[in-house]
């Protein structure tokens, strides 16, 4: 019963809809994740969570940097292709239309903007990494809301 409440409680927490990604010796990688907050603002900081398992949290911890592409509702396409999963192996980008700036790591073209950020801390949370960066660069792409969402259970995605 109490694990039922703090589900319904954390579910209310609204988060966005984003796109992570990195590249390191040569390798792209990137997955749809939803726990990235901003936690500072000078410099300006954001934070992100990523389980354990996942191999994207290594790789950015050995490149230091990574991207975020923020999605809104009407990036259809790139929401279509993260939200089935990408391969570990191969491109996660193939098919989609992407730019590079500072970092040389893919932002989705579709999105409504972006940041691209540069390893400031880690730390174990429970079964995800908290990956701290500092904002080296972003902005808006175009018009348009971000897709945020609202969860019917706290312990899911």
């Amino acid at each position: 019963m109490k694990r039922e409440r703090i589900s319904q409680g954390l579910a209310l927490i609204p988060s966005g809809v984003f796109v992570l990604a990195t590249t390191h010796k040569g390798n792209r990688t990137a997955m749809l994740a939803s726990f990235i907050q901003q936690v500072g603002f000078d410099p300006p900081m954001i934070v992100t969570a990523i389980q354990h398992k996942r191999p994207i949290s290594r790789m950015i911890r050995e490149s230091k940097q990574f991207t975020i592409s923020i999605l809104s509702k009407d990036s259809k396409k790139s929401l279509r292709h993260f939200w089935q999963g990408v391969s570990e192996e191969g491109d996660p980008f193939e098919g989609l239309d992407t730019s590079l700036y500072d970092t040389n790591i893919p932002i989705l073209d579709d999105a409504v903007g972006f940041l691209e950020c540069k390893l400031s801390g880690t730390t174990k949370a429970g079964d995800h990494w908290l990956i701290i960066g500092k904002v080296v660069n972003g902005g808006r792409l175009k018009e348009g809301e971000p897709f945020v969402r609202i969860r019917t259970d706290g312990f899911d995605y």
